[in-house]
């Protein structure tokens, strides 16, 4: 079955929770204090079924003092029922509703002119409306002259909405979900409902909790009180939960594992101007809030882009929109653009901003391109620029004078390829006898990737040799080469006794790559000139064996543990559990007792 999410707008006491209730018999103010007062002051949520489509209703209050819980609500609207008393016209909260709309993108609205039956110059008030509404960048499907006592209008709107064809489901959009509740119901759990705009969602899949940091498994779905078993947008959906509800809050974000981050700054446009550089203004952008330090990047004549600035990190995604508050009243709105930190100088960021604006990737690419001498990555693609990995590795391919790997996600402009093959001159000028292989050099070199190394090696081929997985000088014999570096690290070894270097440190020392490097120890292991102690700690036998003897000459007149060892012999921690592990391992003459050493009487 299809479904679409149509939201409620309007002025306070213009009749939005009588039309919900007049449409599907839904009683939305529940609360005592809203039967009370005879206003909404909770979103309430509900539905609407046919034989192939559900219409998930939000209705959101009116009054000035709830426009943060409207925005909440409004995140959701796939289609805006928009109601209008008629014989009050467009009132303040109506217009506030109406620029809401405006910055989240809904557009498409389904004007609702309620209580007409109390009106008496319908048509010069209809004609007035719909010209101030003009004014706003939304779309009106129809219009609706409507009355909750005339059952044939309600039934006429209720066909309607019926009849509205929902928007497709982006299928390279991956789970987002904002919390708007959390409870727990007993037998049940942990429960959280929200408006599933981006994704897809299975029953016992395990999600990710970005503010907690905590995987989460999904037991059950509801969407109206069925269960499904699997929950697509745009849908009203609720979730039951492995996890102790009280780790869990409104404004929470539910999404995959490793697709976003979270920072505490991000740059995205707005569109209004005379917004204050330094200004603190509330940010609104699902069902999150929270203050943000505006920094203006460039103002232009109908928009500025800004910087954003939080208390506390953010995951949000490019094109998310967001509501900007001034002592509770709509300041501006506008769009996430950059969501992951970049640094760049001002005029740099503006002429990427207006890319990202544009959504023009391919030009996006080029600058970033441009900009990251040693290469960019696209590990983040989703959350930088809402792309899959594959739509942002075709993209990246389309470029000029690039390589791209797309295994590591990084794309390198090819004149990177120059830094790299000084580097790899640099390490044979100071060795001439060098081994290496791509992964050695990807190790040392942060920027560059395994097989980036790999591909300018090859391009080297006038100089170096390849055998084995190694590169060294043209020239050189390979197995003269193995058996001269087996000897200097074993004299290295010899030179260090007691406190050997680590075996990644010497064979950068070497320039020797590593599977060179491991194949030398298990040699010298195997020849048992060396002996391995642990995963990392590889000592000469002659060094050990020296070392031991003054252990056990020590034990005649005191006792050892690791703190002594430390001390008496001035190596580190490491090394001294490592060497008295040894003894308690291979001399049966010493006794441990409570961490200390003993020669047995």
């Amino acid at each position: 079955m299809h479904s679409i999410i149509i939201g409620t707008a309007g002025h306070i006491d213009h009749g939005k929770t009588s039309l919900i209730k007049a449409i599907n018999g839904f009683e939305g103010d529940d609360l005592k204090e809203e039967q009370e007062k005879g206003i909404t002051i909770n979103l309430s949520f509900s539905n609407l079924k046919s034989e192939n489509l559900n219409i998930a209703f939000i209705d959101v209050p009116g009054h000035e003092s709830l426009i943060k819980t409207m925005i909440s609500g409004a995140f959701g609207f796939r289609v805006c029922m928009f109601v209008i008393d008629i014989n009050e016209g467009l009132k303040a909260q109506s217009i506030e509703h109406l620029k809401v709309l405006e910055f989240l993108g809904v557009k498409d609205v389904v004007l609702v002119l309620s209580k007409v039956d109390l009106c008496k110059d319908f048509e010069y008030k209809q004609k007035e409306l719909l010209n101030e509404i003009s004014t706003f960048k939304v779309n009106i499907l129809k219009v609706f002259a409507t009355s909750i006592y005339d059952e044939q209008s309600i039934l006429s709107l209720k066909n309607y909405l019926l009849s509205l064809k929902p928007k497709e489901n982006d299928e390279n959009l991956i789970f987002r979900y904002y919390i708007d509740r959390v409870f727990s119901l007993k037998g049940i759990g942990t429960v959280v409902t929200g408006s599933l705009n981006e994704g897809k969602i299975h029953k016992n899949e395990k999600i990710f909790c970005l503010e907690t940091q905590k995987d989460i498994m999904i037991k059950n779905i509801q969407i109206h009180e069925e269960n499904i078993l699997e929950a697509k947008t745009y849908n009203r959906v609720a979730l039951s939960l492995n996890c102790d509800y009280h780790e869990l809050k409104k404004g929470y974000v539910l999404s995959k594992k490793g697709i976003f981050k979270s920072f505490k700054s991000i740059d995205g446009v707005v569109f209004t101007t005379g917004i204050k550089h330094g200004s603190i203004l509330e940010f609104c952008s699902g069902s999150k809030k929270l203050n943000a330090k505006i920094s203006i990047i460039k103002e232009l004549e109908d928009k500025t882009y800004v910087s954003l600035d939080f208390d506390k990190n953010l995951a949000l995604c490019f094109d998310d929109k967001f509501i900007l508050l001034e002592n509770g009243r709509i300041k501006s709105g506008g769009v996430v653009l950059n969501a992951v930190s970049e640094p760049l100088k001002k005029d740099i960021k503006t002429k990427y901003l207006m890319l990202l604006e544009q959504r023009d990737f391919k030009r996006v690419f080029e600058f970033l391109k441009q900009t990251h001498k040693l290469g960019f990555g696209l590990l983040s693609c989703y959350q930088r620029f809402k792309l899959s990995h594959e739509q942002a590795l075709n993209l990246a391919k389309s470029l000029d004078h690039v390589f791209v790997d797309e295994q590591a996600l990084n794309v390198y402009d090819l004149n990177a390829m120059q830094n790299l093959k000084d580097f790899i001159n640099f390490i044979f000028s100071k060795n001439p006898y060098a081994l290496i292989s791509p992964h050695s050099i990807a190790l040392r070199l942060s920027w560059a990737s395994e097989n980036f190394c790999a591909y300018t090696l090859m391009q080297m081929q006038e100089k170096l040799d390849f055998k084995d997985g190694i590169w060294f000088l043209k020239g050189q014999n390979y197995e003269r080469l193995q058996e001269k570096a087996h000897c200097e690290l074993y004299e290295i070894l010899k030179k260090e006794g007691i406190k050997p270097t680590a075996p990644y440190n010497l064979y950068e020392y070497l320039e020797l790559d590593r599977k060179n490097g491991d194949f030398i120890l298990k040699k010298l292991t195997k020849e048992n000139k060396v002996i391995r102690l642990a995963h990392n700690l590889f000592i000469e036998k002659n060094s050990l064996e020296n070392l031991i003897q003054e252990f056990l000459k020590l034990l005649q007149t005191h006792h050892l543990d690791v703190a002594f060892v430390k001390n008496h012999f001035q190596i580190s921690r490491k090394y001294a559990i490592a060497y008295l592990e040894y003894l308690d391992k291979n001399y049966p003459q010493v006794v441990k007792i409570d961490e200390k050493r003993f020669l047995r009487t």
